[in-house]
């Protein structure tokens, strides 16, 4: 018996390799609204950091009215850039889950072809099994009249 070959396994190669750039788009559109999200972390962690020197600075005697002030000018430009990046990260969302949605749709594609694989694969053993279980008996059945 010929071995299996499954006549549609193009269209399953086809339907994977569209899976795979599906998920490399949404990979690619996460990371960088992954990178807009550090970005706000980091503003956020240098601000707390300015105000942490400059409290020290007060308590030490230390403080100064233009290091104040540069610390109001970088918590006020901070607080934008974090403002416009989170306005980016929400803009993000919805092509997200554009993609998103033709990720399971892809998928969903792709699981079809891919049971339709394992059945006519199911049906391929049977078929191999019963000529088998033929060959053997044949087999069986000479020895037997040979004997």
């Amino acid at each position: 018996m010929k071995k299996f070959e499954f006549r549609l396994q193009t269209l399953l190669d086809l339907r994977i390799s569209k899976e795979h750039a599906i998920k490399a788009e949404l990979a690619r559109l996460i990371a960088k609204q992954n990178e807009e999200i550090a970005l706000q972390q980091n503003y956020k962690r240098r601000v707390t950091e300015y105000y942490a020197r400059l409290s020290a600075n007060m308590r030490q005697g230390t403080f100064s009215y233009s290091e104040a002030l540069m610390c109001e000018r970088f918590a006020y430009n901070a607080e934008k850039a974090i403002a416009l990046s989170q306005n980016r990260v929400e803009q993000m969302q919805p092509e997200i889950e554009k993609v998103r949605q033709r990720l399971i749709q892809a998928s969903k594609e792709r699981k079809v072809v891919e049971r339709l694989k394992e059945k006519k694969y199911e049906e391929y053993m049977y078929q191999y099994n019963r000529e088998m279980g033929k060959e053997l008996d044949d087999l069986n059945q000479r020895m037997y009249n040979n004997a």
